[in-house]
């Protein structure tokens, strides 16, 4: 019998004990955006992970580092609310009969940023929702990508494509998970909170990174699927549930949305252990003036529009570099990708050759992005955001680059191109596009000059021009 009660009370420490917490978590799963867990493999292959900065410089999980190239557009506003209600328009991109490069093989995500509230994501401490109250050194801070993936890919090869033909997208959030001696939880340095748009609201599967499976990251018939060239109304505002992202697909009648929030299993993790409880992300900041940043991120980030590039190689085996990523034969055309560990860092990948949308038949059509507008007191989307930021941090995976800024430089040393932001003024339309884009009715802001220089107050791998003017305002 004393042996039995032993043999109990042993069991009981076992449950109560830290150890025992780890192996709950299950071998595969979302714990580590980057795939590097030490006490996980991931369970999507490869994901779109936010690219973030340390005090000492560029950004390592487990020792690895993780930066990857993110050139990208900050709309800049103090008017109310307009850090946390706003409204874009899209026009997808067309794929153009192969040859013609395609559009995956350029960007594998574009998106559409916001910081959120977390008070366990570094630097840890209290969050108000929606509040210019939040001092972004001392306020918990995640980061939602709005992601939407070009069609191209199978999702049994890459789980980034949905299918070979339509776009489809996601309400993504990433935190980063600092322990209380100041180092990064090597098993969960970097979390996904992850849940496809969908027709119903309803996840695919649980969204948080404790309790993600397979399902999570599969599309079912409820996840909207977007035709090539529709034109989309993409809405992001905060509800009493979290913030809400809705589509609606204005060339097809369809429509989805998702919201961030503890009933659709999203979650916050206590940085020490990794245990997850369900939790409502809301907004971080009530307007997007200048210095409502996210804090660790690699780019001073919160309304922002951004393409995700650099992860694409060409060929059955690539160019037998070290970082060539997994290859596959197709089903579109044979390549290879690196997501998460440095991306294509010798710069030699069809990111970095001319193939971008250029107006010809050699390429995808370009993406086009109206807005974003945020709301007004009547709750009418009619207030413009009169400052934008151009930036890149493509310099952290510059060998060239040092800490004083030297070397720092676009295109990086090895690319043959490197894309650049232009404006289309037609008529009284302003669109932003994305590629290799001049001429008339273009404005491109000198090209690759529009990424300004290393903003060394921040961080010397990220080069921003600062605060200038939105070129879809007319001068005042």
């Amino acid at each position: 019998m004393k042996r039995q009660v032993g043999f109990l009370l042993v069991a009981l420490a076992l449950l109560l004990s830290p150890l025992y917490s780890q192996a709950q978590f299950a071998p595969v799963g979302s714990l580590d955006c980057n795939g590097l867990s030490k006490i996980q493999k991931p369970l999507r292959a490869h994901d779109v992970c936010a690219d973030f900065r340390t005090e000492e410089g560029r950004g390592e999980d487990n020792g690895v580092y993780i930066g990857h190239d993110e050139p990208s557009v900050d709309y800049l506003s103090s008017a109310p609310r307009s850090g946390n209600n706003m409204q874009w328009e899209v026009t997808l991109p067309r794929e153009r009969p192969l040859p013609a490069t395609q559009s995956f093989e350029n960007y594998l995500a574009f998106w559409f940023g916001m910081a959120l509230c977390d008070p366990n994501s570094y630097p840890r401490g209290t969050c108000i929702p929606d509040s210019d109250k939040n001092d972004p050194n001392k306020a918990g801070s995640a980061f939602l990508e709005m992601q939407f993936y070009p069609p191209g890919f199978s999702p049994f090869i890459t789980q980034i494509s949905c299918d070979l033909t339509h776009w489809c997208a996601s309400l993504h959030i990433n935190s980063l998970e600092v322990m209380d001696n100041g180092q990064l939880n090597p098993n969960c340095a970097e979390t996904t909170n992850f849940a496809f748009i969908q027709r119903n609201g309803i996840p695919t599967g649980p969204a948080g990174p404790t309790n993600a499976t397979v399902a999570s990251y599969t599309p079912n018939r409820q996840t909207l699927l977007m035709n090539q060239g529709d034109r989309l109304r993409v809405t992001l505002k905060d509800t009493p549930d979290g913030l809400m992202t809705r589509i609606e697909d204005l060339s097809t009648g369809q429509s989805g949305f998702m919201v961030s929030s503890a009933k659709n299993g999203y979650q916050t993790l206590n940085p020490n252990t990794c245990v997850g409880k369900t939790f409502n992300f809301h907004p971080e900041y009530a307007t997007a003036k200048y210095g409502n940043f996210v804090p660790w991120a690699a780019l001073q980030a919160n309304i922002t529009f951004d393409v995700e590039i650099g992860h694409f190689t060409p060929g059955v085996h690539g160019d037998n570099d070290a970082d060539d990523g997994p290859c596959f034969p197709g089903p579109t055309v044979p390549g290879c990708i690196n997501f998460n560990q440095g991306g294509d860092i010798d710069f030699d990948g069809t990111s970095y050759l001319v193939d971008w949308p250029d107006g010809t038949r050699n390429n995808a059509t370009s993406l086009a992005v109206r807005g974003p507008l945020s709301v007004n007191h009547e709750g009418e989307y009619s207030r413009s955001y009169r400052q934008v930021q151009f930036e890149t941090e493509v310099a952290a995976s510059e060998t060239t680059c040092m800490p004083d800024g030297s070397g720092c430089v676009v295109p990086p040393v090895g690319a043959v191109f490197y894309p650049y932001y232009s404006v289309f003024h037609g008529g009284e339309q302003c669109s932003l596009m994305f590629g290799n884009l001049s001429g008339p009715g273009f404005e491109n802001f000198g090209g690759d000059a529009q990424y300004g220089t290393p903003n060394l107050p921040w961080f010397f791998a990220t080069l921003s021009s600062g605060p200038v003017r939105n070129p879809c305002i007319p001068d005042d």
